[in-house]
């Protein structure tokens, strides 16, 4: 068993070989950074109010204009003040752009997701008639150049996993948000109101989450089986190892304790600092929980391989019919919660794992 401090759990981009250009357009695009940055009040590096390009118009109405301006927010990488009621607004993050969306906000770009189109389902049908520019993140966070390009006045990144790397770099743009507690521990609670604040729309944003508790709240009245009923959430991406998550302060982990499900002390005793562990199937005896929620990232091969391993069909959980076998777009709707995709998972997840949950004794 090893301890992973960045696994399976985390999306990852489409490797795309990069050409001449492609290197060309990156060095202009740090050189542009850099000017900014020397323009710009680089004194504090912490305050990141933005001394970015001019941003092209925008349909108005995007930003809150009743709310106060300058608003400033403040979070584990320092603080961000926006000026003015932003137009264009870059997300780099699934929760932070989900709750834009939820707001009724309009993006000039939002970070690829889900394939065909790089768009999760449960966003699409708040786009409307304008997409924003998909943004391919890479290995190691946003290109530069495209965010550049599409001249934010505010970029979102709380749930931007690579936001402490980038977050210097990115602030020379425009105000950059990051995460108030530590990566991926934000609730979608905590992002909503976030983005709520900077958008100058924290009384929505506070409706918005009263009103999904209530739905949230709802299912542990409308499925009672699932109370109590202890959890594991899988992710495999070979056949010989099972990726599971270890961190009670997970953001995967607060959502299903928030249906009413308990987190086994297991798991949460489990070797290493990171949020997930790697197990060979020698240790699969660890997965006997309640309710058993596993991934193979669309891989129908891999499934079978694992499914088919006799380390993992003899376990309990499994045998009773308590496991439940998830698809990409359930995995990551658990593994990324925002106000849209918790929409979705108590609409398609939940009902599920009510089965699973009764076929578990005790």
């Amino acid at each position: 068993m090893r301890t992973l401090a960045a696994p399976a759990f985390v999306r990852r981009p489409t490797v795309r070989r990069s050409g001449p250009g492609r290197i060309a357009a990156a060095g202009i695009a740090a050189a542009l950074v850099l000017g900014l940055a020397a323009c710009g009040d680089g004194d504090d590096k912490k305050d990141s109010s933005g001394s970015g390009p001019a941003p092209a118009p925008a349909s108005p109405g995007t930003g809150g204009a009743a709310a106060t301006y300058p608003i400033t927010i403040t979070h584990k990488l320092g603080t961000t003040t926006i000026k003015k009621a932003p137009k264009r607004i870059v997300a780099l993050g699934e929760g932070d752009q989900d709750a834009a969306l939820a707001l009724a906000t309009k993006l000039a770009g939002m970070v690829e997701t889900t394939p065909p189109d790089g768009v999760a389902p449960w966003a699409k049908p708040k786009l409307g008639g304008d997409k924003p520019q998909i943004i391919t993140m890479g290995e190691n966070g946003a290109p530069l150049e495209k965010v550049l390009a599409l001249q934010p006045d505010l970029i979102l990144a709380n749930t931007d996993y690579w936001v402490e790397q980038e977050y210097e770099k990115l602030s020379k743009i425009a105000p950059t948000t990051a995460f108030e507690t530590g990566p991926s521990q934000d609730g979608w609670q905590q992002v909503t109101r976030q983005v709520g604040k900077a958008l100058g729309k924290s009384t929505e944003a506070e409706k918005l989450v009263t009103d999904l508790e209530a739905k949230v709240a709802g299912v542990a009245k409308r499925y009672p089986a699932i109370a109590g009923k202890s959890f594991a959430l899988t992710n495999a991406q070979n056949a010989g190892t099972v990726a599971v998550l270890k961190d009670r302060s997970d953001t995967s982990v607060k959502l299903l304790a928030g249906f009413g499900m308990s987190f086994p002390d297991s798991l949460a005793g489990l070797p290493g600092a990171g949020f997930a562990a790697e197990l060979s199937m020698e240790r699969l005896d660890v997965l006997e929980v309640g309710v058993l929620l596993s991934n193979y990232n669309g891989d129908d091969g891999l499934r079978k391989a694992i499914e088919g391993n006799p380390q993992f069909a003899k376990l309990n959980v499994v045998k009773r019919g308590s496991y439940v076998p998830l698809d990409s777009n359930d995995f990551w709707a658990l593994r990324a919660p925002t106000p849209l995709a918790v929409e979705y998972v108590v609409d398609r997840i939940m009902p599920r794992v009510d089965v699973a949950a009764q076929a578990a004794k005790g």
